[in-house]
This record gives C-alpha cells, structure tokens and sequence, in this order.
C-alpha cells in the first residue's frame, strides 16, 4: 500500500537529487565580485576589503531570473548564463546543468538529473521521480545600473526592510521601518561555503544592536510579489529577525 507521505516523500528525495546528484559538476567558489574589480583596475585588484561571494549567489550575467511552480508541490529557480548552461535552485541548493540535444524544446542534463523546457512548461527527472512544472514569473537580474556600489543586495517586507553590501569595504547599510531607519554597519565574515549547498554568516557589533546576516544559497521568492531570487537571507537585528530574498550584484546583463 502507498504511504500518504510517499508524494511528499519522494518531492524530498527528488530536490536533493538535483543538489547532491549534480555536486560532481563545476562549481566555481567563489562570485563575479573580485572579477570585476581586477577587469575594471588591474592593479587595484588586490585593494578591495570587500569578500568574494559564493557563484551560487549569482546569475553568472544572465538577463533574468525565471520562477516555477512545480508538481509535487515545490517550487523552483532557473537562469540560463548562455546558450549551453542552465543554472538551477531548489529549497535545499542550486546546481548547474549543461544543454543537451532535444528533439523539441531545450534540455539541460548532469548526471541523472534532467531539466526539459518547453516554452512555459518544464519537466524535471531524476532517477527520485518526476517535476511537472509552469513558469510563475520572471524578474530582471539586478545588476550594478540599480545598485552601482553594491556586491550583494537583498529585501524583505513586513515590515519593509533591504540590505547592500558596499562593492569596496566590509560595510553595509540597513534600511528598514518601510525606509524611515538607516543604519551602516561594518561587519566581519563569521563563516562560509562555497558548492552547491553554499551560504555565508556576516556578523557585526557596530550599530545600536548586534546583527547578523545569514545568507543560503536556495529558491527564494518574495512573499508579496512571487519574484524568484537564487538566496535566502534572514537577518537577525537586536530581538528582531526578517526574512527575505537577495542577489549577487551584477557588473551587467
């Protein structure tokens, strides 16, 4: 007899198989940031106190962000660098996924995980079963036109709140109470991983309360407007702690 659970069960099985199942891939460790400053001033390359984020943090230059409500319920994120690669967030992680040849539509493969688009439909396979998939929204990679001194942005709502962190320092600025507060702190990195599973903590003493920033690299979708981001952030402040969704900024699209 099947298990109520078993749906739910092998929704589980099949998210981790497209994390853990694909970690044998190429996974760069770290994100564009330090890139970019070294392209823009060779010789500054090493000035910047700024850390280098993890890759999973970014869209690699990608134009947009694509968000998918999938069956078994999860949901789940997609972006495509370029014409051969495809990369994927999941609740548990993201991955990378490389084109393979389609009859119809356009087909990502690594390992035995498979991704089949067809226009506003996909199909997701591995050897843990199958996710049908519809295209929920989009949403344009934020890039450095919006936020030219930032490497990594990230907003929540209820209340209102976002966070930058500045391109050159440690620092970074709080802008919560629906933007009636601003707060500069300068912080310190108190851990990080790079790989599919990726994350960073910054923490900081600077401001009127203590304050950390815990960032995941994972499917993240803001809970007023479902506009899919590649972090999950939660950043505690004093007794209070938000969560929300963040990027990797973007030198361009």
């Amino acid at each position: 007899m099947t298990s109520p659970h078993a749906p739910g069960l092998a929704a589980t099985l099949l998210l981790a198989s497209l994390v853990a199942g694909c970690a044998g891939g190429t996974q760069p460790t770290s994100g564009a940031a330090g890139a970019d400053v070294a392209k823009d001033n060779p010789a500054s390359a090493s000035a910047p106190q700024s850390p280098l984020l993890p890759s999973a943090f970014f869209a690699d230059g990608s134009e947009r962000f694509s968000a998918w409500r999938c069956t078994p319920s999860q949901n789940l994120v997609t972006t495509t660098p370029d014409a051969k690669r495809l990369r994927l967030w999941t609740a548990l992680g993201s991955t990378e996924l490389q084109r393979a040849v389609a009859a119809d539509g356009d087909r990502y493969v690594l390992g035995g995980v498979a991704f089949e688009r067809h226009g506003r439909d996909a199909r997701v396979e591995s050897d843990h079963g199958q996710l049908v998939c519809a295209l929920a929204s989009e949403r344009a990679t934020t890039t450095r036109q919006a936020h030219p001194q930032s490497i990594f942005y990230a907003s929540g709502n209820e209340p209102g709140w976002n966070v930058s962190l500045d391109r050159q320092t440690t620092t970074l600025t709080l802008v919560s109470d629906y933007g009636q507060a601003t707060d500069t702190f300068h912080y310190r990195v108190a851990s990080v991983k790079n790989g599919s599973d990726a994350r960073m903590v910054l923490v900081s003493d600077s401001g009127r309360q203590p304050l950390e920033m815990d960032l995941r690299a994972g499917a993240c979708f803001d809970d007023m407007s479902g506009q899919p981001w590649p972090v999950k952030v939660t950043l505690r402040y004093g007794r209070h702690e938000w969560q929300g969704c963040g990027q990797g900024v973007e030198a361009k699209r």
